[in-house]
């Protein structure tokens, strides 16, 4: 230690992991227990901050992925394009299995079948509640919904997010299915499934009223 009087200086968790013993035999002296105490709880502030700093990156890979999506759907110049791009972005950034997107209105004409739901769909009375309330929901699809919106693939899809689409005149769903059951869990936050709707039924509505 006297040739290299700085050692701990440039070693500071080693400093922190040091355990010096004290002649107090059987019994744990105060500094002893006050050293231990104040370690514990650098280690779960460490802990913390740790998760914050985790959840600050996740939220701004989340940022960058809607950022993107968005500027696809800005490249689309019609209907059909905006939702082969919202198919591709949400295969591509949100690693998303199955894509399906069904309006109640305004009706039009378009070579992608089942893409309306006419009055008396059946969609309109198994769906009612999302269409009505306009909120979200994840979690495991009910066999009979996982089959209208996901056709031969409804089986594969073990998790899923419905999303209201409401936008000036605009009023439909689009379905997000998952092979992973985790991947859309009940009680999961739903503000960035809130958000989406928001952005793709605002992009629909502009396409729909012959804006570009």
């Amino acid at each position: 230690m006297h040739q290299h009087p700085d050692f701990f200086h440039d070693q500071l968790d080693l400093l922190e992991m040091l355990k010096v013993p004290h002649p107090c035999g059987d019994a744990v002296s105060l500094i002893t227990r006050q050293v231990s105490l104040l370690r514990d709880s650098n280690r779960q502030l460490k802990s913390q901050l740790n998760d914050i700093l985790q959840i600050a990156r996740d939220n701004d890979a989340l940022h960058q992925r809607i950022h993107q999506l968005t500027l696809t759907l800005l490249d689309a110049t019609t209907l059909e394009d905006a939702l082969g791009s919202l198919r591709w972005s949400l295969h591509e950034y949100f690693q998303a299995d199955f894509v399906t997107v069904k309006f109640v209105q305004p009706v039009k004409e378009s070579a992608i079948t089942g893409l309306n739901l006419p009055p008396g769909d059946a969609g309109l009375v198994l769906f009612s509640s999302a269409l009505d309330t306009g909120k979200p929901y994840c979690g495991k699809p009910d066999p009979v919904h996982a089959q209208y919106m996901f056709s031969n693939n409804s089986a594969d899809v073990r998790s899923y997010a419905l999303i209201p689409l409401q936008h000036a005149g605009v009023k439909g769903l689009l379905a997000i299915g998952s092979r992973d059951a985790n991947r859309f869990q009940t009680g999961m936050g739903l503000h960035f499934v809130a958000q989406l709707g928001e952005l793709v039924s605002a992009r629909f509505a502009s396409l729909l009223a012959g804006c570009s």
